[in-house]
């Protein structure tokens, strides 16, 4: 009994220190004053203009991006590199209602979560690692309310991960932060961090590279769960963050309802 009680220790152990280094090698923000870097060295972490746009679903009401990738603008009209360490903007955010849930966007496993601390400027967070058949994909969810997962935990997409909150140095608004990023590393400023993807081009399905100056102009068909749980379109592998509500009658819901 005595081993077991060791082992089992050691297992707890080991997932602890396994979470705090997933979580150093996907910190998404920093609070160093030269992070900021160069507009090439944006560029060359996938930090750019992709020109993908979401087609919204005509059957569905979807909640909206408050702030696209790669904008050099806040909501508010304001210069990023006015009051932030990034030229860009490294992810996509939706400003929603404080509790709000989260869906995980695709299959994967929970590799990291973080309590809000001080001075944080992600707040509570949580990572995910999926497994796309490309570079090691991994999706950030930050600035959380709340949590409703834990690490090492496997989860299905459309699962409730967390709630939307304002958690995090500087956030002025309750929102989700979601960051896509790969396995490559590269340079902005004094730090290393991993390559980053629009989450637009996650959710189109064609993972190829995109070229900075022509771009992929082009919509992209959003795929989602309803309010009753059904997928739409049946089979799609990443949907949006959120349950979008369906505007037509949906003949099985009454049945998954009871």
């Amino acid at each position: 009994m005595k081993i077991v009680g060791r082992f089992s220790r050691l297992g707890k152990i080991m997932a602890v220190a396994a979470a705090f280094g997933s979580l150093a090698a996907y910190q998404t923000s920093a609070g160093q004053s030269n992070v900021q870097g160069s507009e090439e060295q944006h560029r060359a972490a996938g930090i750019f203009d992709t020109g993908l746009t979401p087609e919204m679903p005509g059957d569905a009401n979807c909640p909206g991006i408050t702030s696209g990738f790669a904008d050099r603008y806040n909501r508010s009209g304001t210069l990023r590199s006015e009051y932030s360490p990034w030229l860009f903007h490294a992810g996509t955010d939706w400003g929603l209602p404080v509790g709000t849930p989260i869906l995980a966007i695709a299959d994967g496993r929970v590799v990291a979560r973080r309590d809000d601390g001080p001075g944080s400027a992600t707040g509570k967070l949580v990572i995910l690692e999926h497994d796309l058949g490309r570079d090691n994909i991994s999706s950030s969810y930050v600035h959380l309310y709340g949590f409703n997962v834990d690490v090492n935990q496997k989860v299905r997409k459309g699962q409730v991960i967390g709630f939307v909150g304002n958690t995090g140095k500087g956030v002025t608004y309750p929102h989700l932060h979601l960051s896509i990023y790969g396995r490559r590393q590269a340079q902005i400023g004094n730090r290393k961090l991993r390559y980053r993807y629009d989450f637009l081009q996650l959710l189109s399905g064609d993972m190829t590279p995109i070229d900075t100056v022509k771009k992929r102009n082009q919509k992209v068909k959003v795929a989602y769960m309803d309010q009753f749980g059904k997928v739409h379109p049946p089979g799609a592998m990443v949907i949006w963050p959120f349950v979008c509500e369906r505007s037509s009658t949906d003949p099985g819901a009454g049945k998954r309802r009871r």
